[in-house]
Order: C-alpha cells, then structure tokens, then sequence
C-alpha cells in the first residue's frame, strides 16, 4: 500500500472523531510513517522496551505474552484500523511484556513517543482523540476480563465470533484457543458440539 493512501486511512478513522483543520492533517500525517510486515514478523517483541506505537492499515496482528513456561497467552487481535502495542512500555520506557506480531502481510502506520508528545503540542484536540481509543481499550478488556472469569468458554467463543465475523478464516485455530483460554482440542470438541447442537 502506498504511505499517501494508508496515511488518509488515518486520516479518515481520525475525522470520524475529531475534526481536524487541513494544517492540521498534514501535521498528523508527517508524524506518521508506513512500515510493511510479512508474515509471521514482529512489531514489537517482548523483553525490549517500546517507544513505539501503531495503527494497522491492513492485515491482522496477533497480541500476547510468553509466561516463564514458554507458554504463549494471545491477548487480542489486532485488525484494519486498531491499534497495537504496549501502552505501559510506550510510555515509560520498561521493557514491553508483549509481543506483536503479524498473521499475514500487514501494513502499520507506526508513531515514536517523542513524535507522539510532539504531535499533542501541535494539535492538542489529538489529547481528546487518545482518550477515546484508551477508554475503548480499557472498556473491551474489562469485558475480556469478566468474561474470563465469568462466562464459559464457549460464551467466550461465541462472544468472539460476534465480535469479530469471519476470524476463523484469518487466525489459526490454536491462537484463538490461546485467547480463550483453553486447549486447541478443546476448541475442536466445542466446534463440533456446536455444530451438533444447530442441526438438532
């Protein structure tokens, strides 16, 4: 994809939010810069501090952690035009507990902190823009949290699928498990019980 094409696709995700001046787009469009991922490449890797984050113009990205038995926790799935990193990293400088990686080829539009800080000098109404996305964040990871601790996986699941139409087609089987919390062939049984359970 080209830098001019992706950057008005951010463009356009912000001025469904905020309006911006046209000085004021191209301020936010410099501060911008379009990188290419294939597949299976990483963004950001935990254990490195990020100073790094980023818009996904097309593509999906994966979001987890590696806990100290190497076993891989999928947080959420980044999609065309969410946002991906890790916030905690971004913005102290501690070495990122998570992992970003590409599910196929992808495009981001990628910000550094000082740009960033920059940017809210420059535009201050932006101020208002990340407060939106940061309350959408906290908001769908309060609903994964209760639904972890409260609902069955196969609400989870469903919940997902509601979510998220046609991610069967875009992320592999054991990563979705990953993200619900159980194992790869349980997720299989459930399937099938599912599928069981709608011809009855």
């Amino acid at each position: 994809m080209e830098e001019t094409q992706a950057k008005q696709q951010l463009l356009n995700y912000i001025n469904e939010r905020i309006s911006l001046t046209d000085e004021e787009k191209n301020i936010v469009a410099n501060a911008f810069h379009l990188r290419s991922f294939k597949k299976k490449e990483y963004f950001l890797e935990q254990g490195r501090p990020n100073r790094m984050e980023a818009f996904v113009v097309s593509g999906t990205f994966r979001v987890f952690h590696t806990d100290i038995k190497s076993t891989e926790h999928v947080l959420y799935f980044g999609f065309r035009d969410w946002w991906v990193g890790d916030s905690a990293s971004f913005n102290t400088d501690i070495p990122s507990l998570l992992n970003v990686q590409a599910l196929e080829e992808s495009s981001l539009l990628f910000i550094n902190w000082e740009d960033k800080e920059r940017l809210y000098d420059s535009v201050p109404k932006l101020e208002r823009l990340f407060r939106i996305i940061t309350m959408r964040t906290l908001t769908v990871l309060q609903k994964r949290f209760f639904l972890t601790v409260g609902a069955s996986a196969e609400d989870r699941y469903l919940e997902l699928l509601e979510r998220h139409p046609g991610i069967e087609q875009l992320v592999p089987q054991h990563q979705i498990a990953s993200y619900l919390g159980i194992l790869p062939e349980s997720l299989s049984r459930m399937k099938k019980h599912l599928i069981e359970r709608s011809k009855s």
